[in-house]
């Protein structure tokens, strides 16, 4: 992997995240086709979850310590990245801060990072209000966060389980705030025990706790990364909670809480590992090995592999399935390369619109850009 690939991908991922909230006359013209069948239209939300992983992608580009593959990107790159991240972000903190989704809890990750490179108070803020808004939204009986309330049910989703556990445990880490900690735990503890199918060890795309139902298709490669992302990022950071803790009570409960987490996690990669494709990569549906390949799922997969392999626990707690994880880190790396052309990472597939409507259009998306350069950006083999 070499310094223009890097910085190619880094210039696609900045091209896509200052495009991603133009609304042309083409774009009018699809979503009101869109509305009249009855499909989902376009987000202008400017911190929805396509916009969090390109940013995502350039933080970790940008801010990543010197030991991974971020060390190949010269100076200049990488401000440029970082001017282009906080003018993107400092545009929503200017037109209210407004947060509207679970899905917005993504870009607190890029938040929270930025504010401990600079440490302007804004975007500490900000992540403030991410974290207060997913404190206050609707739950189930378990305090699950409930995806969209709106629509008069209960469904919780993979995505929200993953995104809002991913962030509130970093930003439980930065900020102190075992609450925060606590919730980013149940999320997956909850989805683990209500979300996931029992023979194969897969996860369901949502599950619903008051019809006690679980819904969508098993093994869908995003759903599986959702979650994953939560994983990783939840596990490295009980880690540096429990040393800042002198709450012998508190330690137990949190010990509790990262020996299921991390039993849950480790059986999930185990299985994984099983339907990984010969090319390294993995399908957009993880048993449809000889189906199409999703540059997506395998990123956001790898990535989170990557992320706690970093973490040094790894090592310590699984270091036969580390091997193993290495390993199959290496052969995603290579199939990702594969599919990126001058930068661009294409063989994404498309966006799901609802539960289990998966349109097989694959290509360049945001979400494939961007969880692949945050993916290779923080290699450190």
């Amino acid at each position: 992997m070499t310094q223009e690939i890097i910085e190619q991908m880094m210039r696609v991922a900045e091209a896509d995240l200052l495009e991603i909230n133009k609304y042309t006359p083409k774009d009018m013209v699809k979503d009101a086709a869109k509305k009249a069948l009855g499909r989902a239209t376009s987000n202008r939300d400017p911190i929805f979850w396509p916009a969090g992983l390109l940013m995502l992608g350039l933080s970790e580009a940008a801010l990543s310590p010197s030991d991974s593959a971020s060390k190949l990107i010269s100076e200049p790159v990488r401000e440029n990245a970082i001017t282009i991240l906080r003018s993107y972000l400092d545009r929503w903190i200017k037109q209210g801060e407004e947060v509207s989704y679970v899905d917005d809890s993504l870009t607190g990750v890029t938040l929270i990072k930025l504010f401990e490179k600079t440490d302007e108070k804004r975007y500490q803020h900000a992540a403030a209000k991410i974290a207060a808004f997913l404190s206050q939204c609707q739950k189930n009986p378990e305090e699950s966060i409930i995806y969209n309330p709106s629509k008069g049910n209960d469904l919780i989703y993979a995505d929200g389980a993953g995104q809002s556990a991913m962030f509130l445990s970093l930003y439980a880490a930065a900020s102190h705030k075992r609450t925060a900690l606590s919730i980013a735990a149940k999320q997956l503890v909850n989805f683990h025990q209500n979300g996931f199918d029992e023979r194969s060890g897969l996860p369901y795309h949502a599950f619903s706790l008051s019809e006690g139902k679980k819904l969508g298709i098993i093994g869908w490669g995003r759903a599986v990364g959702w979650l994953m992302l939560g994983y990783s990022e939840i596990l490295s950071n009980i880690q540096k909670q429990s040393k800042e803790s002198e709450n012998p009570i508190s330690d137990s409960l949190l010990k509790q809480t990262s020996d299921k987490l991390m039993s849950d996690f480790y059986s999930l990669m185990k299985t994984i590992l099983t339907y990984q494709r010969p090319d390294g990569g993995f399908s957009w549906l993880l048993p449809a090995i000889d189906g199409e390949a999703d540059t997506s799922a395998t990123a956001m997969i790898a990535y989170s592999m990557a992320n706690w392999l970093r973490s040094g626990a790894f090592r310590t707690h699984a270091k036969e399935l580390s091997t193993e994880i290495e390993k199959a880190v290496v052969s995603a790396r290579d199939f990702l390369l594969e599919h990126t052309e001058n930068g661009s990472v294409k063989q994404s597939l498309s966006g799901c619109e609802d539960i289990a409507v998966h349109r097989q259009t694959y290509g360049h998306y945001p979400w494939g850009q961007g969880s692949a350069l945050a993916f290779l950006s923080i290699l450190e083999f």
